[in-house]
């Protein structure tokens, strides 16, 4: 039982004391994209969950698949692991007090437009800061129908719109975590 860091790199799992990547001597220590992984035996099968990039959800979900091992309770999977950026989308513009406000159609363009270009179909357990990195630079090239480079205050509306709704599922448990917290 213990809590893995995946290397951004070749993708090896190391144990998160490892300031080096044993496979490819990448500075895991410094990364920012480092992904979390626990490792654990129920019912005499060995398991391993990716959380995240988050290591205080990791350790969080590590306790608490440990509690279920020793209580013999059955062990709950990730809710962030389950669901899909689709499935997150649909359930939020259903929301009443997200379909009450004037900028109702706005919301439905900036949170498209990130979904879009990130996949309908990835995880939110999948999803990391590097991702929304490469979202901001890869629509700073691109053009409006004006021909126009897109403006920086549009790109941080649209991700300001997607972290609002990460954080909607987090406050109505349909996620564990938020993944993109930290992000501006």
């Amino acid at each position: 039982m213990s809590l893995l860091v995946e290397c951004p790199s070749c993708k090896y799992r190391n144990s998160t004391t490892a300031k080096l990547c044993r496979k490819c001597d990448y500075r895991i220590g410094k990364a920012s994209s480092k992904c979390y992984w626990i490792d654990y035996r129920a019912n005499g099968k060995r398991r391993r969950e990716r959380i995240g990039t988050s290591k205080r959800a990791s350790e969080h979900r590590l306790r608490e698949v440990l509690s279920a091992i020793t209580e013999d309770r059955h062990i709950t999977q990730n809710k962030n692991a389950q669901v899909t950026l689709r499935q997150l989308r649909d359930w939020y513009y259903e929301l009443t007090e997200v379909m009450q406000k004037r900028s109702y159609p706005d919301i439905k363009t900036c949170i498209n437009n990130v979904i879009n270009k990130l996949g309908e179909d990835i995880r939110v357990s999948e999803l990391e800061l590097s991702m929304v990195e490469n979202y901001r630079k890869y629509r700073l090239i691109e053009t409006t129908r004006l021909k126009r480079p897109v403006k920086p205050s549009t790109i941080n509306r649209d991700v300001a719109n997607f972290r609002a709704m990460l954080n909607k599922a987090v406050d109505y448990k349909i996620i564990d975590s938020n993944p993109i917290g930290r992000i501006k």
